[in-house]
């Protein structure tokens, strides 16, 4: 992977993060940091776009490198973004631009918006001190770690391998006329239609039922696109951003809940880091976003990022860019999925290779969950100092925070080369962290083979 020190720092001051720790562990107890195949977190960090990459040896606008007088981004971009999000989500005959909905950018990261988004409605909310409830599945992304520090509880519906991490609506409803019952403030409800961390696709029948459930009981909602654009060739992504457009198409914009939609080009271009993705919601929702919190606490940024990112977006490569990770990822989870089968002795009931987003859930193997504890080393961490091969946690947490039944899955991210994904499934297996491997098997002495340090066999 990646040399840590280049993305961790030293160790003056503490480090929330759990992979940090584990990392700095892993060298202080003699492991080598750089040969460790990195499959936690959505990062590969040296597989950006090319074509993206090569906007930035471009020249550039000369006034990206300084302030911008509008709060919904560079102007560029935004322009980009309106064309490219209608025709992406085909919305042009559901719903008008510019009164309906409309487009902005999004800087420092999706979650800096949802977490602005919670804000904004603790702040209209018209009773004093209200409770507020946020309604997600579990397993699922961190947005716990978003609203919680706003002021709001979790509700979760639950998404199991038995219905293929696939929602049940009625429970859904069922939940939110619940947490209505008990709150007259702010109810969200979240849909993350291209699931993280399962890779489930959720059907669209499910998703219009539990918009529709929202809506019934005045709940706001909040749409997270992250992956929207990251799946399988033959899969069609489920379009919630147009479910729930014409599931408000009926009813007068006075009495609309707000709503946002979030989508991250970080995920689909492999530049996390850019923090740049896309944001839709109705002009007033972007108008109290952008125009009245944001000079609050930052100025737009990144802005020679996103003029990089408009080039790229208009520039056909990009599309093929696309299509070809598509191909790639359908190729991973195959491969992957035989993998585990064949040589780790994974029933078909131990993994979940999904359709989507970029990631491959694992249960851990019996024998470790029967290993007597207390005190064990978490699995995370066996097979990061057995194997050199750091997996992800099952559900996303704030740093720091330990999700509930944690040690049941482990999470593989796909999205680097195959080659490095295959050397990890080697390593595994090696080191016996296998289905039936035993507690007692040794640590590896050696990896099985080597990369240099951009992660490539």
């Amino acid at each position: 992977m990646q040399d840590p020190l280049d993305i961790i720092g030293d160790s003056s001051l503490p480090n929330p993060y759990e992979d940090a720790s584990l990392l700095l562990d892993h060298r202080a107890a003699g492991g080598d940091p750089a040969d460790v195949l990195y499959l936690s977190l959505g990062e590969s960090w040296g597989h950006t776009a090319p074509g993206l990459r090569d906007t930035l040896a471009s020249p550039l606008p000369r006034h990206c490198h300084g302030y911008m007088l509008s709060p919904y981004g560079l102007p560029a971009l935004r322009r980009v973004l309106r064309t490219y999000l209608t025709a992406d989500h085909d919305l042009a005959g559901v719903a008008a631009l510019g009164s309906d909905y409309d487009v902005a950018v999004s800087q420092n990261s999706t979650r800096n918006a949802m977490f602005h988004f919670g804000r904004l409605l603790r702040e209209e909310a018209a009773c004093e001190a209200p409770e507020a409830v946020v309604v997600t599945s579990a397993p699922g992304w961190d947005y716990t770690g978003v609203f919680t520090p706003l002021g709001w509880s979790t509700r979760s519906f639950a998404l199991v391998p038995e219905r293929h991490y696939q929602p049940d609506a009625q429970e859904v409803a069922a939940l939110l006329r619940e947490a209505r019952r008990d709150t007259s403030g702010p109810l969200l409800l979240v849909v993350n239609a291209q699931h993280n961390p399962t890779g489930a696709n959720w059907s669209p029948r499910a998703v219009r039922a539990m918009v529709r459930a929202a809506l019934e009981v005045g709940a706001c909602l909040l749409v997270d696109d992250a992956y929207y654009a990251v799946h399988d060739p033959e899969v069609t992504p489920t379009n919630a951003l147009r479910i729930l457009l014409e599931e408000l198409a009926g009813t007068p914009h006075a009495r609309r809940p707000r709503w946002l939609a979030v989508r991250s080009l970080g995920k689909q271009f492999h530049c996390n880091g850019w923090g740049i993705g896309g944001l839709t919601a109705s002009p007033g929702t972007l108008t109290r976003l952008l125009a009245h919190a944001l000079p609050q606490y930052s100025y737009v940024s990144a802005v020679p990022l996103q003029a990089a990112m408009a080039d790229w977006l208009r520039n056909p490569a990009s599309s093929r860019y696309l299509a070809q990770q598509r191909a790639d990822g359908a190729v991973k989870r195959t491969e992957i999925s035989r993998r585990l089968t064949r040589d780790l002795g994974y029933p078909s009931s131990g993994f979940f290779p999904g359709q989507c987003a970029a990631y491959l859930l694992l249960a851990v193997p019996p024998w470790y969950r029967n290993t007597p504890g207390p005190g064990k080393e978490s699995y995370r961490r066996l097979c990061l100092s057995r194997a050199g091969v750091l997996l992800g946690e099952s559900r996303m947490t704030t740093p720091g925070c330990t999700p509930d039944r944690a040690q049941e899955h482990v999470r593989l991210y796909t999205g680097p080369p195959l080659p490095v994904l295959t050397w990890a499934l080697d390593r595994l297996c090696a080191a016996g962290l296998t289905w039936h491997g035993a507690p007692g098997e040794k640590r590896l002495a050696a990896f099985p083979g080597r990369t240099g340090r951009d992660g490539h066999a």
